[in-house]
């Protein structure tokens, strides 16, 4: 594909067994990643995977496992938009120690060859402790804008937490 290219990845989670929200918090400068995403071991999510302009994914690998990829079906045909859904169990995740956090690394390979390789930070709780996890500012989407100037160049990349 030749010339300019410019689309947006966006990464979304939910608690599959009530479909609540997932929580953040500000971490600053401590780790590696400014914002942590709040999570439970033992427990499904649900993950949403969202192109703008539509955009096909061929295969997405969450923490080291291929994840089944299921294209939802669009309210109106004519919206430029895909939406893939996921879930991903945390079943064999272990609880986070206190001040330390864990790499959730991404590799979302698109159909057209290119490759994305994000990483949300996570901190995970225990399975039914919910008054940490539960607690903070929503966590929305990561927001990845995807720019490749010419066939030969590399994808650059802009992640903003929302």
């Amino acid at each position: 594909m030749d010339g300019k290219l410019k689309f947006k990845l966006q990464i979304s989670m939910r608690r599959a067994d009530d479909d609540s929200p997932v929580f953040q918090k500000q971490d600053g400068e401590r780790f590696d990643k400014p914002i942590t995403v709040k999570l439970n071991v033992g427990t499904k999510y649900n993950v949403l995977f969202t192109t703008r302009p539509a955009m096909d994914i061929k295969k997405v690998v969450l923490k080291g496992e291929e994840v089944a990829l299921e294209l939802q079906k669009r309210e109106k045909p004519e919206e430029k938009v895909f939406v893939y859904h996921a879930d991903w169990s945390t079943e064999n995740e272990e609880v986070t120690k206190s001040n330390v956090r864990t790499a959730l690394p991404f590799l979302i390979e698109m159909a057209n060859g290119m490759t994305i390789t994000p990483t949300i930070q996570a901190k995970f709780y225990p399975e039914k402790e919910l008054s940490h996890s539960k607690w903070g500012q929503e966590f929305h989407l990561l927001d990845i804008e995807c720019v490749r100037k010419d066939a030969s160049s590399a994808l650059e990349v802009e992640e903003q937490y929302i």
